[in-house]
């Protein structure tokens, strides 16, 4: 299902047209600033892109513009290990399934 964009000859504005298909007739629109206004024509331009970038894409990129600023920002990676042997602590002062 494309979208095609056109712009106005004469003044600049864009407008875009959904089709249903890459076969379907697109109808030229009329400028949308000044409607059939004389000298205003829409011509069919090509379309800008976009791409999705993953966390790891977006973290290389601003380290790219930024610097290693991006890590510091950040902070510090979790210590797992720290977090398992706190937990390992705690669970065995637990009251066995017995006591309950």
């Amino acid at each position: 299902m494309p979208l095609y964009e056109f712009q106005c000859t004469k003044c600049g504005a864009r407008d875009e047209v959904f089709a249903r298909s890459m076969t379907a007739e697109v109808k030229t629109p009329s400028c949308p600033k000044s409607g059939k206004a004389r000298g205003h024509a829409m011509q069919r331009v090509v379309s800008s892109f976009s791409r999705h970038l993953t966390m790891a894409d977006q973290i290389v990129e601003a380290e790219a513009k930024w610097g290693k600023e991006v890590d510091a920002s950040m902070g510090p990676e979790p210590d797992v290990g720290r977090y398992a042997r706190r937990y390992a602590e705690l669970s065995k002062n637990l009251p066995s399934p017995n006591d309950l």
